[in-house]
């Protein structure tokens, strides 16, 4: 009985120790994520003129990175925010036809501080710059609205990790604890903004991210 424990012990040590291997010096790391959304609005038939509104969100996003020293990583994230939005009108002297397309592109390199809870599970806190540039299109015929614009600035997010074996690991950023602040140009409008991830909506609390930490043999 007591051989059986002991060996319990052991194999749950070494996992342990192969876990936590994943925060040293020298391990690599991809994380990425993929989200996707869709909206189609059809009125009722009794309506006059009626007009459907669809809307198509599409957010892809990429995250490489190396263990400079133990429990610390750099590295740099990509991203996208694709939206898509339009109207069609059914009957002729109906609301005209509407496009719009949304765009935001952005380079974020990163340094991340992780403390381990246990042989699973680990805390971090991302410190990020942040680099986006914006592009909107909007047409409504005859016109065709083009703007550009950017931002800067830089966040600071708490986040988690959950190995599910040595190699890979859900993480999910905090955005309810987040921090930005920065300077934006889009629009025909100069801002600086300050945010504090305070919102309503509890999806935009969480995000979870598939990550992969590499070693070498």
């Amino acid at each position: 009985m007591k051989k059986t424990i002991l060996l319990g012990m052991l194999g749950c040590l070494c996992f342990a120790v192969s876990v936590r291997a994943q925060l040293q010096k020298g391990t690599k790391y991809v994380g990425g994520t993929v989200s996707f959304s869709g909206y189609n609005n059809r009125p009722n038939k009794e309506v006059d003129q009626p007009t459907n509104f669809n809307q198509i969100s599409f957010n892809p996003s990429l995250q490489v990175g190396s263990f400079v020293k133990d429990k610390v990583m750099v590295g740099v994230g990509a991203g996208a925010a694709l939206y898509f939005g339009w109207t069609k009108s059914k009957f002729s002297g109906a609301l005209p036809d509407f496009k719009e397309n949304r765009q935001t592109y952005s380079l974020s390199p990163f340094i991340r501080h992780y403390k381990s809870l246990s042989p699973k599970w680990a805390i971090f806190l991302n410190s990020s710059a942040e680099f986006l540039f914006l592009r909107s299109r909007m047409n409504v015929v005859p016109f065709d609205i083009i703007e550009n614009g950017f931002a800067a600035g830089i966040q600071i997010i708490p986040g988690i990790s959950y190995w599910i074996s040595p190699r890979f690991a859900l993480e999910s950023d905090i955005n309810l604890l987040s921090l930005s602040t920065g300077y934006r140009n889009f629009q025909d409008t100069k801002s600086l903004y300050f945010t504090s991830a305070a919102t309503s909506n509890l999806n935009s609390y969480f995000s979870i991210r598939a990550s992969w930490y590499l070693q070498k043999p």
